[in-house]
């Protein structure tokens, strides 16, 4: 009897932390996401959200995470375009990139990496109705290979929403 407790006890720990989540706010855009090895999240004195990765070597990078007051398809309209093969990142450079669309629990949103003085990774996600997240990170390409699909991964299960925000 002692045992059957014990190994319900475990295993209720074991779910519960599982499913341990964080939530991320920027400004009034909200992330739910899964903790993750390697991962941190961070707010800066003007109320910016920072994913700090850490890759295998030690070195980390923070990917800002801003939220921007417009609708997701003035988001999108501003950094895609729309050509005959589909839609393609990096408005106004050469050669456009095409796009891939992304989901989450509750959102979907468009991801794309593109070269602009540097390789460089973009998304924007929905945070609501009249708001959007939007991540980039430029640099190196491997080192931003490696972030997009550790940042696509933690994307794909979490959940965003917009709340009223008092800030600067």
């Amino acid at each position: 009897m002692n045992k059957f407790i014990f190994l319900y006890l475990l295993s209720s720990f074991l779910f519960v932390h599982a499913s341990d989540s964080v939530v991320v706010q920027s400004k009034g855009c909200v992330m739910e996401v899964n903790e993750s090895p390697g991962v941190l999240f961070f707010k800066t004195d003007d109320d910016i959200s920072f994913v700090k990765y850490k890759y295998k070597d030690g070195r980390t990078e923070n990917v800002q995470m801003n939220c921007v007051a417009m609708s997701f398809p003035d988001a999108v309209a501003s950094g895609f375009v729309q050509e005959a093969d589909g839609l393609k990142i990096g408005t106004g450079m050469q050669p456009l990139s095409k796009a891939s669309r992304v989901s989450g629990v509750n959102w979907f949103g468009w991801e794309g990496i593109y070269y602009s003085n540097s390789y460089c990774f973009t998304a924007v996600l929905e945070a609501g109705t009249d708001h959007v997240f939007m991540i980039d990170a430029c640099g190196d390409e491997e080192d931003v290979k490696t972030t997009r699909k550790r940042m696509l991964s933690l994307l794909k299960g979490s959940k965003t929403y917009h709340v009223e925000y008092e800030g600067g």
